[in-house]
């Protein structure tokens, strides 16, 4: 039954961009930051996968058996599948009364939904590799419900601030996902790593950062390790280079403050650690492919 590799055009890279899940089935909003769907085929299908995205699959009955990162998985009722970005994913099977919850979100939208809290995601998710959580019948509910009530907010075209009101469903199973994830901290007393230690510390540094935009040296520096180094253990454990990290986190506080603020672009790039509004101007182009004055009028359409 195990799939395996022969080389890397097998792998498909898969995100959150709508020529990628391009499926009727599955919900779009907010500019590809997240969709949602009954089945998982609807957003993996059958191929070996290179996630671009998180993926949350509440198994509400049945069986599903998947390959994480070459692990195998299996939940069944009650229970979640953790699958962060840049992980491997490989869908085996699943029973034919498997009834599954499926979402996608990107790292931005989880930043912000979690704020304070986004250590313990980095903590079990990237740390200590927690896939899979067995939830209580209450929970389990809960997390159903807010799904549910995404579809029915997703399936009403004319309804107002659709994009806002399925984020915050999402938020608030995050937020159960996420306190799950503390409670299983507390229980769990196990000793990580020196590299994986040191992995932590750079998120959550990163995370609280004032001003997030800053050398790979500079975070280096403060953990007493060679930029080379920090670029290592975080591909290593995350697939994503130390500069792709800070990029990540520097994009979110970016598109906050377009969105949710009046602030002008000379403000935000003084906010946000850049030298003139030309140089951010050229940073946000590269990364969403249009200015931050037109940037900030699709987030907020």
């Amino acid at each position: 039954m195990k799939r395996k590799i022969k080389n890397t055009e097998a792998v498909r890279n898969l995100n959150l961009a709508a020529e990628n899940l391009s499926n009727p089935l599955v919900g779009f909003t907010d500019g590809g930051d997240f969709a949602v769907s009954k089945h998982i085929g609807d957003i993996v299908g059958d191929d070996v996968i290179r996630l671009q995205m998180n993926l949350i699959i509440l198994c509400s009955k049945g069986t599903l058996r998947v390959a994480l990162n070459g692990k195998e998985i299996e939940i069944s009722a009650n229970e979640v599948l953790v699958c962060p970005a840049n992980a491997l994913f490989v869908k085996y099977d699943q029973s034919a009364d498997c009834e599954l919850k499926t979402m996608s979100l990107s790292d931005r939208l989880i930043y912000t939904m979690l704020g304070n809290r986004l250590d313990v995601w980095i903590k079990n998710v990237y740390i200590d590799n927690v896939y899979k959580l067995s939830l209580t019948e209450s929970e389990t509910r809960r997390m159903a419900l807010y799904s549910q009530l995404s579809h029915s907010i997703i399936e009403d075209a004319d309804i107002e601030y659709r994009s806002d009101l399925v984020r915050t469903q999402l938020e608030a199973l995050m937020l159960e996902l996420c306190g799950r994830l503390a409670t299983l901290s507390g229980q769990q007393k196990t000793k990580s790593s020196y590299s994986k230690v040191l992995f932590y510390k750079f998120l959550t540094a990163l995370s609280s950062a004032t001003v997030k935009r800053k050398p790979v040296m500079a975070y280096a520096s403060e953990l007493a390790i060679t930029p080379k180094y920090l670029s290592f253990i975080c591909f290593k454990y995350s697939g994503c280079t130390a500069l792709e990290w800070i990029d990540k986190f520097v994009m979110e506080d970016a598109r906050y403050y377009l969105k949710t603020t009046n602030m002008s672009i000379k403000e935000i790039a003084t906010r946000l650690g850049f030298p003139n509004n030309s140089f951010f101007g050229r940073y946000i182009v590269r990364h969403v492919g249009m200015s931050p004055i037109n940037y900030r009028r699709s987030l907020k359409s």
